[in-house]
């Protein structure tokens, strides 16, 4: 998924005038340089590159500490991992993130569809064992 990712940011970057629509406007490919977080929540870039370590730090160590781990555990901490850090690198070369994919009013990229679905396997990991 991080190479995929990487690869579309890649096109998507190289050719900003590309767009395709499923469904226009509102499914389809379009480049959009977002320089917030989730759904464009404008949080300035200094906050972005301190908390994002942190946080993956803190994923890490429960990772570390869990002693319930279950493939959906494995698979969900692996895809936040993989979005975020795809996500930290274009935060850190071009001070954005990449966004590619028009899904009704927003854009999003592949990064942050995998953390989506990574933190819903953790959530429902942890729903089951309660």
């Amino acid at each position: 998924m991080f190479v995929l990712d990487q690869f579309l940011k890649y096109l998507a970057f190289h050719n900003q005038s590309f767009r395709f629509y499923l469904l226009k406007p509102w499914l389809g490919w379009e480049y959009f340089p977002n320089p917030g977080i989730a759904f464009g929540l404008p949080v300035p870039q200094f906050f972005i590159l301190l908390l994002t370590p942190l946080i993956l730090l803190a994923l890490a160590y429960w990772w570390n500490k869990n002693t319930h781990k279950t493939n959906h555990f494995y698979l969900g901490v692996c895809l936040i991992f993989a979005g975020a850090i795809s996500n930290l690198i274009d935060r850190i070369v071009f001070s954005i993130t990449i966004d590619y994919f028009r899904v009704l009013t927003s854009v999003m990229n592949l990064a942050d569809i995998t953390i989506v679905i990574g933190a819903v396997l953790l959530l429902s990991k942890n729903k089951k064992s309660k």
